[in-house]
C-alpha cells in the first residue's frame, strides 16, 4: 500500500476530512496528542511522530539514559523509538509503520499505542526534577507507563 492510500483508507474509516489529500505529510489530533504522519519513500514506510517535551534545565541528560534504557529492545515504548528533536530540543516518539505491511487496523492500534506512550512519557519528564531524581526513578517510571496504558482507540 502507498502512504497516500493508507491515509485515505484511515480517513475514510474515521471520517477524517483532508487526511487523504495529504502529500508526503499529515497532522493529526488525537486526543490533544499532535501526530504528525509522514512518508519516507527512503525506507518505504509511514512515519508517525509525537513530541513529549522540552526536558527540564536541570536534568543534567539524565533522562537520555532513560529513554536509551526504553529504547532497548522497544520494551518502554511499546515499538517507538524515543528521539531528541535536533531543530528543537524536544523529546518525541517516533513510530514507523512498513508500508508493504500496514493497513487501516494496524495503522489505528499503532497511532493509539504512539499516542497512550506519548501521554505517559510526559508524565515521566514532567515528574522530572533533578539528575539524581532522573537516575532512581529510571527503572519505575518506564514500568509503570507502560501498565498505565488505558484501553480503546482514541478519537482522533
Amino acid at each position: 500500500m502507498e502512504f497516500k492510500e493508507l491515509l485515505a483508507a484511515f480517513a475514510a474509516k474515521y471520517g477524517i476530512d483532508g487526511l487523504a489529500d495529504a502529500d508526503g505529510a499529515a497532522e493529526l489530533d488525537v486526543d490533544g496528542v499532535r501526530v504528525e504522519l509522514l512518508d519516507d519513500p527512503q525506507s518505504r514506510c509511514a512515519l508517525a511522530c509525537a513530541e513529549i517535551g522540552l526536558p527540564p534545565p536541570d536534568a543534567d541528560g539524565a533522562f537520555g539514559g532513560l529513554m536509551l534504557q526504553a529504547n532497548f529492545l522497544l520494551r518502554g515504548t511499546e515499538g517507538a523509538t524515543l528521539c531528541q528533536n535536533p531543530e528543537t530540543g524536544a523529546y518525541a516518539l517516533v513510530r514507523p509503520f512498513p508500508l508493504a505491511l500496514a493497513d487501516v487496523e494496524s495503522l489505528g492500534a499503532g497511532l493509539e499505542s504512539l499516542v497512550n506512550q506519548t501521554e505517559n512519557w510526559r508524565r515521566v519528564l514532567a515528574g522530572l526534577r533533578t539528575a539524581e531524581e532522573v537516575r532512581s526513578a529510571a527503572p519505575a517510571a518506564a514500568d509503570e507507563s507502560r501498565d498505565a496504558v488505558p484501553d480503546g482507540f482514541v478519537h482522533v
